[in-house]
């Protein structure tokens, strides 16, 4: 999966009342193939990418050409500034292609400042107090957001997912972005608050 910078833009959404990493592509080693490179390369290739930013959120955030419609809803939400405050919240990113995904004019009505609310109780319902590494993410978990929501994880093998109050699912790449301030994840769907949800 491509997880070019996926969270850089993510980052930038992790902190909401203190929430909302960068990942750079990582280059694969192309010397010639003897059998323990294949060996050493396959079991690279399997493990998740964990990329260290040694920058909090802020900074590391704005970079993500997969996460730009992101970008533009913290901007008119107006948690951008928050993005460098102390953390640490663990953050599942939604791809551009995940907020495509949402009904025709969706994004276009929350963008309105009529609807700041909205936008902002839907982005930080992504947004997770804690840092979570793959490995710590189990199946069955329950996950409670900044606004009080609840997310459960899913993990069946290398697969890794993310369910809404709603019932909707999200599947996570696997790899994560630390930032000084926490952790992000790029996710495939947008995530739903629920109406009972702050």
């Amino acid at each position: 999966m491509k997880r070019k910078l996926f969270l850089s833009w993510a980052v930038a959404f992790m902190v909401l009342p203190g929430l909302y990493v960068s990942a750079r592509a990582q280059s694969q080693n192309s010397s010639a193939p003897t059998a323990t490179n294949t060996t050493t390369e396959a079991t690279s290739m399997s493990k998740p990418s964990h990329t260290v930013t040694g920058k909090d959120l802020a900074i590391t955030g704005a970079r993500s050409a997969s996460h730009t419609t992101l970008f533009r809803a913290m901007r008119v939400s107006g948690l951008t500034e928050q993005a460098s405050e102390k953390g640490p919240y663990t953050v599942f990113a939604p791809t551009n292609e995940a907020f495509d995904k949402l009904p025709a004019g969706t994004m276009d009505e929350l963008m309105k400042p009529a609807a700041k609310a909205k936008l902002v109780k839907l982005l930080a319902y992504h947004v997770v107090k804690g840092k979570y590494t793959a490995d710590q993410l189990q199946d069955g978990q329950k996950l409670k957001t900044v606004t009080g929501g609840t997310l459960t994880v899913g993990k069946q093998g290398d697969t890794l997912t993310i369910t809404d109050g709603a019932g909707n699912t999200a599947t996570v790449d696997p790899g994560d972005a630390e930032a000084t301030n926490g952790f992000v994840y790029s996710i495939d769907s947008v995530l739903m608050p629920t109406a009972g949800a702050k």
